[in-house]
């Protein structure tokens, strides 16, 4: 993988992970995966490491599953493999020990909307939008969507995103309680240097406070996981999937 596709910095107990793939608007391949699967796990037995922001360089926070990757590499990776990398990377965003924030610079599709309800917080800007288009191209929820998405949202908000790829605003994420706060695009950048200071935080009060948290659910995501990743796997299997693929080959448009 290029250095330059995602670009992780640390500095006074915050680590930075920031999707660079500005060409592809910040699109998931399998080597972001591979790379924020193995930061997380990483910092997570790293007591430098207080907290963790996952943000995207530019215009986006990420478009999602890129879909042009994904072809050009089925003739590498069977259809099991990419989804043990989705699987490893969800299970890593769960399983996360200490503050893992989520500082979403512009619009989120699929399975970077999906992440980062699995984050402890998110933030932001006034520019976002959320959006996951899964019926569209033929797929099913994914990252624990089919659990987070009801219980923060409620049913009918949910079913609006998951079953119609309704695409809310930054500031209906933060009217329904999906992310913490609004922040003006223009102060974006003082923001994200105020959030430096999350590295003065008490690393083991953190990770206690976390554990507790987590106790309440996560079991449930984990099964959760499992079972929307082997509907997945069906789902790139079918006519339908196979169908969005070639439309989007055949337009050259971005899901």
């Amino acid at each position: 993988m290029s250095a330059e596709e995602i670009v992780i910095t640390f500095e006074g107990g915050v680590r930075f992970i920031r999707i660079n793939r500005p060409k592809t608007k910040n699109a998931f391949n399998s080597n972001v995966y591979d790379k924020i699967t193995e930061t997380l796990n990483s910092d997570g037995n790293d007591d430098d490491v207080v907290a963790t922001i996952i943000t995207g360089t530019g215009d986006y926070y990420s478009s999602g599953f890129d879909i042009k990757s994904a072809v050009s590499e089925m003739n590498m990776d069977d259809d099991q493999s990419r989804t043990n990398k989705l699987r490893d990377m969800i299970c890593a965003f769960i399983s996360y020990p200490k503050l893992l924030i989520a500082l979403v610079n512009g619009p989120a599709i699929g399975i970077a909307v999906t992440t980062a309800a699995l984050c402890d917080i998110i933030y932001a800007s006034d520019r976002a939008t959320f959006e996951t288009p899964f019926v569209r191209i033929g797929v099913c929820a994914e990252g624990c969507s089919s659990y987070t998405f009801p219980r923060v949202l409620g049913r009918s908000k949910a079913s609006e995103m998951l079953l119609l790829g309704k695409k809310l605003t930054a500031q209906e994420a933060y009217q329904f309680g999906f992310i913490a706060e609004v922040i003006p695009h223009e102060k974006l950048e003082g923001f994200t240097n105020e959030l430096k200071k999350l590295g003065r935080l008490p690393v083991n009060t953190i990770k206690i406070n976390k554990k507790l948290i987590l106790q309440n659910y996560k079991d449930i995501l984990c099964e959760c996981c499992d079972r929307e990743l082997n509907q997945l796997t069906e789902c790139f299997l079918s006519e339908e999937f196979s169908n969005a693929i070639l439309n989007f080959m055949t337009t050259k448009s971005k899901l």
